[in-house]
């Protein structure tokens, strides 16, 4: 650890923020596992100091979905889905308690102008951003002094990206050459990240079977959709999770017919699936209209709507929104 606080001091002591815009990304190549991963400086707004690297799949696409659109905006469940691994900069008042300790054992203490404490965050699909591991702190250890290179290339080329596009990504060498890093050892690619993708959803034999085995309603509507519910934390192997909510609602009533929690950290798919699933089961009716309001939805549950006789239909939600909406209150009320 004592390691990373310095190699962390030291890109902090750069300030890379005062030279680089959040849009500024770098890659990365892992030299042992060849895996890409995209950092960008965070504190040219001058409100939240540090870099965040991106990382795998999820935390790839997440980053350039942002750098290709980002007039368009990111909902929840975007956010809840990142991959990365952060480290921001702050004062000493506003450090978490554990955090804090944690450096004052090892005896840390910032140096020069304006540098902060920092805080070392991982995130992972589903979960709660969390204290990192030893492999994540290992990542880290690599990534900074590369980081902090690429600063000083940039400080005496700070038009380095004005001619590019924000698909196209300056990558560092790997392995690093043992000098000072020029523009012509940066390898300039354009990224393009395929979009997710999502299988149909396959109920088991007997949920098939009591599935067709229930009244067919062709006249009700039924609004469903598969959401992160706020303030409905669960504590899962010791690490706090989002939780994801499916919800059934009758469409002209606004009442909720079902719902189900499900740890946000696993599948859409199969949360999205069991989810409708266990409701309709539970209810005791099918409905010939399902009224969705997430294209994801569309290749999960549309084979089984299909073999259901229920009508997928794209529409706004408000009898959803709404019931979400009081879900929530409710459970950050402290009700539950």
């Amino acid at each position: 650890m004592l390691a990373l606080l310095t190699v962390t001091s030291e890109f902090a002591t750069a300030r890379p923020w005062e030279l680089m815009a959040d849009c500024d990304v770098v890659g990365l190549t892992d030299p042992v596992s060849c895996e890409i991963r995209i950092a960008s400086i965070l504190g040219n707004g001058g409100e939240v100091f540090g870099v965040a690297i991106y990382r795998r799949t999820n935390g790839v696409r997440w980053i350039m979905n942002v750098l290709n659109d980002p007039e368009e905006g990111l909902n929840m469940d975007d956010a809840v889905f990142m991959d990365a691994l952060k480290i921001e900069f702050m004062p000493k008042n506003e450090m978490p308690k554990e955090d804090l300790k944690m450096l004052k054992a090892l005896d840390f203490k910032p140096t020069g102008r304006g540098v902060g404490w920092p805080q070392f965050q991982s995130s992972l699909p589903g979960w709660l951003p969390w204290y990192i591991d030893q492999t994540e702190a290992q990542q880290l250890l690599l990534d900074l002094p590369r980081l902090t290179n690429f600063c000083s290339l940039f400080q005496q080329h700070p038009n380095l990206f004005e001619k590019h596009g924000p698909s196209e990504i300056p990558f560092l060498p790997s392995p690093m050459p043992d000098q000072p890093l020029k523009l012509e050892d940066l390898d300039w690619r354009t990224l393009i990240i395929p979009p997710e993708t999502f299988e149909p959803f396959k109920p088991s034999d007997v949920e098939l079977s009591q599935l067709r085995s229930l009244k067919h309603d062709p006249k009700a509507g039924y609004e469903y959709g598969c959401r992160v519910m706020m303030g409905a934390m669960v504590l899962e192997k010791g690490r706090p999770s989002f939780s994801r909510v499916s919800l059934l609602v009758e469409h002209q009533q606004k009442v909720i017919l079902g719902f189900n929690l499900s740890l946000a950290s696993q599948s859409f798919v199969e949360c999205a699936g069991s989810g409708l699933v266990e409701a309709m089961i539970k209810l005791g009716t099918i409905p010939g209209v399902l009224l969705i309001d997430d294209n994801r939805l569309e290749p999960i549950l549309g084979p089984l709507c299909d073999l259901l006789n229920i009508d997928l239909v794209p529409s706004k939600l408000p009898g959803l929104e709404d019931a979400k909406a009081s879900m929530e209150n409710y459970m950050q009320a402290g009700r539950v």
